[in-house]
């Protein structure tokens, strides 16, 4: 499990899993999860209560929610002038996931900017291979590419261009803490619990036909995965909560722009998943589970997010605001 190579404060934003021995790679097919053994430090944390379930199939299935009328982000409809803003749909999870639920009217042009600009990373830098062996649909059809950047590194990138047909592809995701909105975690950790991953075509003997005997996966930005998550527990929260009812906790954060290589704190303030409490078997591509976290006497309007929960991805539990009654 690497990071780069930390500031003076020690603080890491980009995380990767390396195998620098291939006969630790999960079976083909299969989920497993590193780092193991050794202690880790436990915190108490919330309890969720689930109240509505959004479950998202395999294939692709559009549905169109209600319009929004206003920015789900600013909460404006108009702008400083008094004129009516122009509003654009938002797609709950990312299309690029193979996802269709749709809220139209939702996003004003401002924070689409934002939004689009860390879904657009992270789709890129940690996914675009999963979307390929998936076959995906996205806005427009599956992706085209056929050939990925291979990173042969360790504590910084080295990359290999091999073609698709022979590029090991493992979905990892990160497991974290518990977020501090509903534990006793500080607000500025920024470390993972450990990583997830799922081996769609690995194999050991076929890389090493390229003379390859380790590889990392893709680099995860800490800070942009935080916010795609946190994005889509927003928005559906939003859309299911109405804004109305509960002080939003989410806004200025979805709508900061954190450009690569910056420090950042307090990412996991309101992101983070739920130790104690397992991941059942699923069936479904993703999920979204709307409810209510209990924590330290107070009542919290939580989405949990699973993207992949037909491959054992773990669930993130999203702290998106405070009763406004």
């Amino acid at each position: 499990m690497r990071g780069e190579p930390p500031p003076d404060d020690g603080r890491r934003r980009y995380w990767k899993f390396g195998w620098f021995d291939l006969s630790a790679l999960p079976q083909i097919g299969k989920m497993d999860y590193q780092p193991k053994g050794g202690a880790s430090r436990m915190f108490a944390e919330g309890r969720f209560r689930g109240e509505h379930l959004e479950v998202f199939p395999a294939v692709k299935a559009s549905h169109i929610l209600r319009p929004m009328g206003y920015c789900v982000y600013c909460l404006r409809d108009k702008d400083g002038a008094g004129n009516v803003l122009k509003l654009t749909s938002e797609h709950i999870i990312p299309e690029f996931f193979g996802a269709g639920l749709e809220l139209p009217d939702a996003s004003c042009a401002d924070c689409q900017k934002v939004t689009s600009k860390f879904e657009n990373s992270i789709a890129r830098e940690m996914f675009d291979p999963i979307r390929k062996s998936f076959s995906l649909v996205g806005k427009n059809g599956t992706l085209k590419k056929t050939n990925f950047p291979l990173d042969i590194g360790r504590e910084t990138s080295k990359h290999e261009f091999i073609h698709l047909v022979h590029f090991p592809t493992i979905l990892v995701m990160p497991s974290l803490y518990p977020a501090s909105s509903y534990s006793r975690r500080a607000i500025n950790a920024d470390d993972p619990f450990n990583f997830r991953m799922y081996n769609i075509n690995a194999d050991a003997a076929v890389l090493k036909r390229y003379a390859l005997d380790s590889f990392s996966s893709q680099s995860i930005d800490m800070v942009r995965f935080a916010q795609m998550i946190a994005k889509i527990a927003h928005v559906y929260g939003t859309y299911h909560f109405d804004s109305g009812t509960f002080v939003p906790t989410l806004s200025g954060f979805l709508r900061s722009d954190y450009p690569p290589g910056t420090a950042v704190t307090g990412h996991f303030e309101h992101v983070g998943c739920l130790l104690h409490t397992p991941d059942n078997p699923s069936n479904n591509l993703h999920e979204i589970e709307v409810g209510k976290i209990d924590w330290n006497g107070e009542t919290l309007q939580a989405v949990r997010v699973r993207l992949f929960a037909s491959c054992e991805m773990p669930s993130y539990y999203v702290t998106i605001g405070r009763s406004s009654a």
